[in-house]
């Protein structure tokens, strides 16, 4: 009798499940968040866990890489189904700043000057040196140690980078190549890729895995970001890092306010979380990128070799810097 009252009750619940359906437990529209992000799953999704609990906000998450999202973006502005744009260079979302909406939150006197925005169109999340990288197994003499080390001809077709037109790290690397190499630099740099250039900046070198190019050898030498290196290294694959003797950009990815998003208000609250003490702290610590809160600033940062980068050249540039690349990439 247990036995049959048991099933029955398992077939009424589904019966409701079913009739009800997935609305039935879906929240309100204004306990709602969509993000679109070019950050990895092992950075974005223990954050995002985290601000549900604390605030029983329902956040959507969707990927790709930042110059990807952005036309994204650009293309749905007459009806934002984003809310947050959260990652990709400084540079690049000044570039595209029309597609957000100026916030400055109250968290933003905890921030250190050099990182803040000038008109608030978005808001500082970490900082991220861009570095050399090459495999010690293959290159155990003279590796990489300057900028100028790129248009070696000795690397020709030896270098991973990613597409700056996929990549917004790889544009903010882009540009620094070029403020310190001249903006001639681009086609020798280019060629010396020997037109390769990788379609994602994981390709370049990742955690995760071992098969990047760096790492597995079909690329003794490349650019990426500190966090990426020091990641791989921590993981035991065969990275080393430089930092580049003539100095590096070191500018912060952001988080941005989709103008026009429905639920802006919960954009600012992932904001302000994201400038937590406790928040950077754990970017700090198991993400391995540098705060942006003045009481977290690495002890030690001042031995990084900063070059004067000027983030907003670069956002300026951006569009022609990417139509050069891409007739290139064309064979124009």
């Amino acid at each position: 009798m247990r036995r049959l009252l048991a099933v029955f009750l398992c077939l009424l619940l589904a019966s409701c499940g079913s009739a009800a359906g997935p609305a039935a437990f879906a929240p309100e529209e204004a306990d709602r968040l969509v993000i679109y992000t070019s950050h990895p799953q092992s950075l974005y999704a223990p954050l995002v866990k985290e601000f549900e609990e604390r605030t029983g906000i329902w956040v959507q998450v969707e990927t790709g890489g930042t110059a990807e999202l952005l036309e994204r973006l650009a293309e749905e502005a007459a009806e934002p189904r984003c809310d947050l744009f959260f990652g990709g260079g400084a540079d690049s979302l000044t570039a595209r700043k029309e597609l957000f909406s100026p916030y400055t939150s109250p968290m933003a006197e905890e921030v250190a000057p050099g990182f803040l925005c000038e008109d608030g169109s978005w808001t500082p999340f970490s900082a991220l040196p861009v570095v050399l990288i090459y495999n010690p197994v293959l290159v155990r003499m003279n590796p990489p140690e300057d900028w100028e080390s790129l248009l070696n001809p000795v690397w020709h077709g030896r270098i991973a980078f990613a597409s700056p037109t996929v990549s917004g790290a790889s544009y903010t690397a882009l540009a620094t190549i070029l403020q310190v190499l001249g903006e001639d630099a681009l086609e020798s740099f280019y060629h010396n890729l020997d037109r390769q250039a990788l379609s994602d900046i994981t390709f370049v070198v990742d955690e995760v895995s071992a098969a990047s190019a760096v790492a597995e050898g079909s690329c003794p030498i490349g650019v990426t970001i500190e966090p990426a290196a020091l990641a791989a290294a921590q993981a035991g694959q065969d990275v080393r890092l430089v930092y580049p003797k003539e100095g590096t950009s070191a500018a912060p990815d952001g988080m941005a306010v989709v103008r026009g998003g429905l639920h802006a208000d919960n954009a600012r609250r992932f904001i302000d979380f994201a400038l937590g003490q406790d928040v950077q702290r754990y970017v700090e610590r198991e993400c391995l990128r540098r705060p942006v809160r003045k009481d977290l600033l690495l002890a030690g940062e001042e031995d990084l070799l900063l070059m004067d980068y000027d983030l907003y050249q670069a956002a300026a540039n951006r569009e022609a810097v990417l139509a050069r690349w891409r007739a290139l990439e064309d064979g124009a």
